[in-house]
């Protein structure tokens, strides 16, 4: 099916004029954080390799090695993997903050996303939303795709639903999934943007996309439109399609929103 041919919130937002902090270190995951980079390095390559394999103290001595060889990429790897922790593994949140920062020292800007989640959090520190943003805004400066995410949800959080969405349009953009979803939200319930159901479907597709565990929050929010008949005709069965779709890749919303579908809504 063809995309609809809609122009993006850029087009359509009134971007709000946010402080950015330029970041002064230049020299140098929760599962959500983790992203899809394929490293060219043979070190970096067995490294997630293990990760990927479960092997985590392999993969840990392996970023070691490679971040001792000037990796930057591979200590943000690091902070990500002492943050989420896992089998043979314990979260440590202090080495996780010293892996972040030599990440960012050495231009790898999601070792500013790891330090802003660690305050934001409150990851072995007490939670700081100052800092939390301080980094988050070095992050989106140095170029990192999902920053201004994170800068969305602090700004929902404190009720600026019009900054949020700013944000989550720039991350969006950008190619964030679950900024995509977060901006299909928006122009759902009309938070921060005028209410576009249009817009909220093709957001929420352009979430679906990927087809995974991350990408099905946007099969939540396409199936919720045709449920509702929110912009679109109103189809049960299709609804039900796409929340067996997401279900069956473990969102726990979408196996909610089966049990409490009629039993006539039977998918096709």
């Amino acid at each position: 099916m063809k995309a609809f041919a809609i122009d993006p919130p850029s087009r359509i937002l009134v971007r709000v004029l946010v402080p950015v902090f330029v970041p002064v270190l230049v020299s140098l995951a929760t599962p959500a954080l983790a992203d899809m980079r394929t490293p060219s390095d043979p070190t970096m390559r067995a490294a997630k390799t293990a990760t990927d394999q479960g092997d985590l103290a392999q993969a840990v001595t392996l970023y070691k090695e490679a971040a001792d060889q000037g990796q930057a990429s591979a200590a943000s790897e690091l902070a990500r993997l002492y943050l989420e922790g896992g089998t043979g593994l314990t979260p440590d949140y202090a080495a996780a903050a010293d892996w972040a920062e030599r990440a960012a020292q050495g231009g790898d800007s999601r070792g500013y996303l790891y330090l802003g989640k660690i305050y934001m959090d409150g990851l072995g520190v007490p939670v700081d939303t100052a800092k939390a943003k301080d980094y988050f805004h070095k992050g989106e400066a140095a170029g990192d795709m999902k920053a201004p995410r994170y800068l969305g949800l602090i700004a929902k959080a404190e009720g600026d639903d019009k900054t949020a969405a700013t944000w989550f349009a720039e991350a969006a953009e950008a190619g964030d999934i679950t900024s995509q979803f977060y901006l299909g939200q928006a122009y759902e319930t009309g938070a921060g943007v005028p209410q576009d159901y249009t817009q909220a479907l093709y957001w929420y597709r352009k979430s679906a996309a990927r087809e995974d565990l991350i990408g099905s929050d946007g099969m939540v929010g396409e199936a919720g439109l045709y449920a509702r008949g929110l912009g679109v005709a109103q189809d049960p069965a299709r609804a039900k399609a796409l929340y067996t779709k997401a279900a069956a890749f473990g969102n726990p919303k979408a196996q909610a929103a089966l049990a409490a579908l009629p039993d006539a809504a039977s998918a096709p």
